[in-house]
């Protein structure tokens, strides 16, 4: 387990950059009094404390269980028990991820009438929902192909038939479902199905749980949206004035990530709870261990929610309100390039993800290669994203040809990468991800025109979830056509 000292220098090395650069232009530009400066401070120094206490405790209490529950899976065998436990434990870490909770929040507060409990209870359906899909594909032997190709074919056929603001919430939707509580649990889970029930024996199965649950919400919340969205009322979005960090908000705040994190966090302590005592049989020191690394998640995301909706979201939103106000033009682009690429190296999931591939693949696909690939693809689809929605040019339907290029290189890339591939698309888009740059995106959005704001103030973090599965399985494709030289020479020789 790494040490709580090793914990909070990784996150303060992998956030500080994205702070920085944040809080610089913003006080440089928009400008911001020495009392309302070292508040900002103080707020980047909660999240740092809060993401290393929160990953601390995801480290103790929840990874641990989420490995136990999938070595448990893998002896008893029992397909039933995989799916019952797929699905429910699937849908609590996704309401304890802090990344739905901020994400819900954001779509509150442009959408005033969008219940935010609703859309979290839908997107963890969608979730739970493809858990049990992918669970039944390692045993019934289903080609992930099929599963995704079906997956995206009823995303582009929803997308052309939702109005135009749920298509980005949707899109979303499915890119903040996976964070650092979700990511180590499918992961495990996946790795203990697949040694269960897995016909090829390969552990290189145990990926695509991650890339197949980002899918589930996508249809899910389109569905919600298209029963429940209201076009006219749609047009009373909230164009709030920014509002300066102060003690008084900073308290406020703080009662409402309290109350957030206690709804979101203990379901899953108590799922927890039942399956060690009733499934696992584990003894009370390990149910005293796993208390612990709960209580030090809940601590954890408290001060993480707090320092982001005090500090990080508002200076995100001040900042890209100010970019628009002021015609920055290209300047918004080498910024969402910036931060499209620091986001990647910041986020946690995506070293871990790198690390399983890596051990996977034994030493063939390295974890620099995943990071590397991944945020060159980040990197390009926000930059890009970001100027062309301050140029107004924007559209949530540009998203739905990338659905269809993705689906035909699927069928033309290495067999082995398609699960690596499409979890990589759900661990790119992290709590960085959706603190600073979805927020920084909306807030162009709102600043460009009511309309625009209506149809286009979501939809960045479904392009940083497409960025690294458009960049890897192109990769895919160049190894595929290497194997095909390589062999083709030896039959020759």
């Amino acid at each position: 387990m790494t040490s709580f000292k090793d914990i909070v220098k990784e996150v303060t090395e992998t956030t500080l950059p994205i702070a920085a650069i944040i809080l610089a232009l913003d006080t440089i530009l928009v400008g911001a009094t020495v009392f309302q400066f070292f508040l900002e401070l103080s707020c980047c120094v909660i999240v740092i404390l809060g993401f290393s206490l929160f990953l601390m405790g995801v480290d103790v209490g929840v990874i641990p269980m989420g490995k136990a529950i999938g070595l448990e899976m893998a002896r008893r065998k029992s397909l039933i028990w995989m799916i019952i436990l797929a699905f429910v434990i699937s849908m609590v870490v996704t309401i304890a991820e802090p990344d739905v909770s901020v994400f819900s929040t954001t779509v509150g507060k442009v959408f005033p009438f969008i219940d935010s409990m609703a859309l979290t209870l839908s997107i963890a359906l969608g979730v739970g929902f493809m858990l049990i899909l992918a669970t039944l594909r390692l045993a019934l032997d289903i080609s992930m192909r099929v599963l995704i190709t079906i997956g995206y074919a009823v995303i582009v056929v929803l997308g052309l038939l939702v109005p135009q603001a749920v298509l980005g919430i949707a899109f979303d939707s499915g890119g903040v479902t996976t964070g650092p509580v979700t990511i180590p649990v499918l992961l495990a889970l996946g790795m203990g199905v697949s040694v269960a029930v897995s016909r090829r024996g390969s552990t290189m199965d145990g990926f695509g749980m991650i890339g197949l649950a980002s899918i589930g919400p996508l249809i899910t919340v389109m569905l919600y949206g298209m029963f429940t969205f209201d076009g006219a009322t749609a047009m009373e979005i909230t164009t709030e004035e920014y509002v300066p960090v102060g003690v008084e908000t900073l308290i406020e705040h703080f009662v409402s990530s309290v109350r957030d994190t206690l709804v979101s966090v203990l379901p899953l302590y108590v799922i927890f709870l039942l399956l060690q005592r009733f499934y696992l049989h584990g003894s009370w020191k390990e149910l005293w261990v796993m208390t612990w690394g709960i209580i030090f998640t809940m601590l954890g995301m408290i001060l993480f929610l707090t320092g982001v909706y005090a500090g990080f979201m508002p200076l995100a939103e001040e900042l890209g309100t100010y970019m628009v106000e002021s015609n920055s033009g290209l300047w918004i682009m080498v910024l969402g390039f910036v931060l499209g690429f620091l986001v990647i190296v910041a986020e946690p999931a995506v070293k871990i993800l790198g690390k399983q591939v890596e051990s996977a693949s034994r030493g063939a696909i390295t974890n620099k290669t995943i990071t590397i690939v991944v945020g060159i693809g980040v990197s390009a689809f926000v930059g890009v994203g970001m100027y062309v929605m301050s140029q107004g040019w924007m559209s949530m339907y540009y998203a739905l040809p990338i659905y269809v290029v993705a689906i035909i290189m699927l069928w033309f890339m290495e067999k082995d990468l398609i699960g690596i591939t499409y979890d990589a698309g759900g661990v790119a888009t992290g709590p960085m991800s959706v603190a600073v740059i979805m927020t920084m995106y909306s807030a162009i959005a709102q600043a460009s025109g009511p309309e625009i704001a209506m149809n286009n103030a979501f939809g960045i973090i479904a392009f940083i979830a497409l960025a690294p599965i458009v960049a890897l399985s192109i990769l895919g494709v160049c190894i595929r056509i290497k194997k095909k030289h390589i062999s083709g020479k030896k039959v020759k020789q």
